[in-house]
């Protein structure tokens, strides 16, 4: 390809969710355009999900523009493989201009717009919408480099399947949803799980009749702005214990240990094969039961003030807190990993992001985009499909097409009107 591609009305970097519903729009709008995919359409479902995954929010609310209709059950969880599918049809359907296998390196103003440097050239472009997503670099913690050298470490996002692991024990490190639910799967497997928990709330799969995600979109969760939240950095905390596996249930640590998986605090360093621990264990748990506890109280306030006729809680329903007698797994500050008889590490800790390419200012304190509405403060740059960028529910199916309408159309309105040269 020559080094100057051509210029375009927009480029729009990502084939994901938050990249294709812009192009629908602007392909409804007549815009043109083109969308730039270093990989694959939906390449992160793809690529960076285990065999078993499955959505942990109900087909219901896979609200993509034109394509709001995603399985047979709108209560049931589409598996990995048929998600993709769906989301391949629906950028067949209105031939979504992805340039696959190019990256983008760097976004900077030039001229009336950008010039936005690949891998296979230089594009022009009047606008920019950027749609990488939140969680783009799986987040490694520096105690990695002093695990023992005999350890197979393998981060979630590579992790497909039990029998890609070496025999053995296997540690998992973090527990948010994904490593709650890949932990699950190798206890299944017969493996021996240790797993390391951090700070994440659970949530009960359905509470009095409905499914949690229904509450909470009634009730407005899902349309919190970041403004709502008690700090900035609540927008990256672990999103809570959660599994759409099997038709949806609860995940519980209690019930984890339970049935036999081992419960450990945050790894906080590693001497040889002594693995330290911080010893806060409990703390941790508590703090998933007052996350269940305050949020069906408030589910209990919702349909009492709503004079909602809703079922009491059932059996199904009120499990996954700590047992009757109060017993909690042992604490434990240090870990033999060779007596454990531990092969591996599975990181599931986490992510980071990175928009240091971008050469505008409109990034906050975290390095985050500031953009109500997908709209920057840079003039004809935009972004798409990132967590709390809007609200709450921005970086999910069910918000994704709000705040991309919300982007095409402000393109659209200023597409003929002059942007300012930078300061």
């Amino acid at each position: 390809m020559p080094a100057e591609g051509p210029h375009h009305e927009a480029v729009v970097i990502g084939a994901g969710q938050g990249g294709l519903a812009v192009s629908w729009f602007l392909a409804r709008l007549g815009i043109g355009h083109v969308v730039l995919e270093r990989s694959g359409i939906v390449a992160s479902w793809r690529e960076r999900r285990w065999d078993s995954f499955c959505t942990v929010t109900p087909n219901w609310s896979i609200a993509l523009p034109g394509a709001a209709c995603a399985g047979e059950d709108p209560d049931g969880f589409l598996p990995r493989d048929e998600l993709v599918r769906h989301f391949e049809r629906w950028a067949k359907s209105f031939d979504a201009p992805v340039r696959c296998g190019v990256e983008v390196l760097r976004v900077r103003r030039s001229g009336d717009g950008f010039a936005v440097e690949t891998d296979a050239g230089r594009w022009r472009a009047r606008n920019v919408v950027v749609a990488t997503g939140t969680y783009q670099t799986p987040h490694i913690p520096p105690v990695a480099e002093r695990l023992p050298g005999r350890l197979k470490q393998i981060a979630a996002d590579d992790y497909k399947r039990p029998d890609m692991l070496p025999p053995g024990g296997v540690m998992v490190v973090g527990a948010g949803q994904t490593g709650c639910q890949i932990a699950e799967e190798l206890h299944e497997a017969g493996r021996d799980v240790w797993l390391c928990v951090g700070r994440a709330g659970r949530l009960p799969r359905r509470w009095r009749g409905r499914d949690c995600i229904a509450w909470q979109r009634d009730m407005g969760y899902l349309d919190r702005t970041p403004a709502m939240l008690e700090s900035p950095g609540l927008r990256f905390r672990a999103d809570p214990h959660l599994t759409g596996r099997n038709g949806g249930y609860t995940l519980s640590l209690h019930d984890f240990h339970r049935r036999g998986i081992r419960l450990l605090g945050r790894l906080a360093d590693c001497d040889g094969e002594r693995a330290r621990l911080d010893g806060k264990l409990h703390d941790e748990m508590r703090f998933a039961d007052e996350f269940a506890g305050r949020i069906t109280a408030e589910f209990d306030r919702h349909i009492e003030t709503q004079g909602i006729d809703a079922p009491p809680p059932t059996a199904g329903e009120l499990a996954g807190g700590p047992p009757a007698d109060g017993a909690m797994p042992e604490i434990r500050r240090e870990l033999d990993l060779a007596g454990a008889g531990i092969a591996s590490v599975l990181w599931a800790a986490g992510y980071r992001h990175d928009f240091s390419w971008i050469e505008a200012p409109v990034l906050d304190e975290a390095d985050y985009p500031v953009a109500p509405g997908g709209v920057s403060a840079c003039p004809g740059l935009y972004f798409a499909g990132l967590n709390w960028m809007t609200w709450r529910k921005s970086g999910i199916l069910w918000g994704v097409g709000d705040d991309a309408r919300s982007v095409a159309r402000h393109l659209a309105a200023n597409r003929r009107r002059p942007i300012p040269a930078p300061d």
